[in-house]
């Protein structure tokens, strides 16, 4: 169907057709706006005649006097066409839309189904993710209670070495509590250890029987020692620990005492005595005697295996028995 006006394809839910003429026209051919167009009641529409027709009936129309009384049938039998005329027409409209308006939800329908699909393929592998990552939170959780066990366990295992370490630093100790360590005396090949020790005794004015208060008598390598000609010290093993009190006490009391002094002339070597002390305390010593050198303390000395500072004449004295109580001097 044609547009009687442009001659171009013609829809029907855009024309309008002249109940005279029977042509049919778009909208805007015949100057209606699309507003006015959808405005216009369906009778309206059915009485509607065309811009050419209406000028012709006003050429030619007779009177209404003269109408009435020649085409009384006539008029009512063209107002009958003309209206199922546009029933049809609207008919064929309706079923056009109907058609379209199925065409539409079908595709529209089929749209939704292909989206709902794509969603429903998403939110299966979401779900598929979300048990993969509750498996994973499942089995990580599981590791981490191992991880906490065994750091429990390392926890304690860690208690357990630093016990022993200070269980074995003590026996350490312990077994040398009945030890005399001289430093500084010169050393020779066929030197007798025993009469070294003798002289001594005689000289710090302590009776000494060696046969009886001596279990034995050598010389120790020290660790990481770097001078090979600085003599190794002379370690005294006593059968008794008061025994060892007494002579070590006998000893300090002769304050400055040199290896010219027991035998060895023209040799200014100093010569010191202390309790034989372990790895562990010889360490703590040499850190406490740095340390009160840079803190200020006037006093740093061992006396029955303890290292003891103290900063003045009137200041407590501090025990350092371990690597946490070195604080203390502060």
């Amino acid at each position: 169907m044609d547009c009687k006006q442009c001659m171009d394809i013609l829809k029907p839910e855009v024309s309008i057709k002249c109940v005279r003429c029977q042509g049919n026209f778009h909208h805007e051919c015949i100057g209606l706006s699309e507003g006015d167009f959808k405005k216009m009641l369906p009778m309206n529409k059915a009485k509607w005649k065309c811009p050419n027709c209406k000028i012709s009936k006003k050429i030619g129309q007779s009177s209404p006097q003269e109408l009435t009384a020649s085409q009384p049938h006539s008029i009512l039998n063209v107002d009958a066409n003309s209206l199922m005329s546009h029933f049809d027409e609207r008919f064929n409209r309706l079923s056009s839309t109907i058609e379209s308006f199925k065409t539409f939800i079908t595709d529209e329908l089929k749209k939704v189904t292909d989206t709902v699909k794509k969603w429903t393929e998403r939110i299966v592998n979401i779900e598929s993710s979300v048990t993969s990552v509750n498996e994973r939170i499942d089995n990580f959780e599981v590791e981490l209670s191992k991880i906490h066990i065994l750091q429990a366990e390392l926890n304690n295992s860690k208690t357990l070495i630093k016990d022993l370490k200070e269980s074995h630093s003590k026996n350490e100790q312990w077994v040398r509590r009945s030890n005399i360590q001289i430093n500084g005396i010169p050393q020779k090949k066929g030197e007798n250890l025993i009469n070294i020790v003798k002289l001594l005794a005689e000289r710090s004015n302590f009776k000494l029987c060696p046969n009886t208060d001596i279990d034995f008598v050598t010389r120790v390598a020290t660790k990481n020692d770097l001078d090979i000609k600085k003599p190794k010290p002379i370690i005294v093993k006593m059968q008794a620990r008061y025994k060892k009190d007494d002579f070590l006490s006998s000893l300090r009391k002769l304050g400055s005492i040199k290896a010219s002094d027991i035998g060895f002339p023209g040799v200014q070597n100093q010569i010191y005595v202390n309790d034989h002390l372990s790895t562990r305390n010889k360490a703590l010593l040499r850190e406490a005697k740095r340390l009160s050198k840079e803190k200020g303390y006037v006093y740093c000395w061992v006396r029955n295996c303890t290292i003891m500072v103290r900063r003045t004449d009137n200041s407590p004295v501090l025990h350092i028995t371990s690597e946490e109580s070195l604080k203390k001097i502060s």
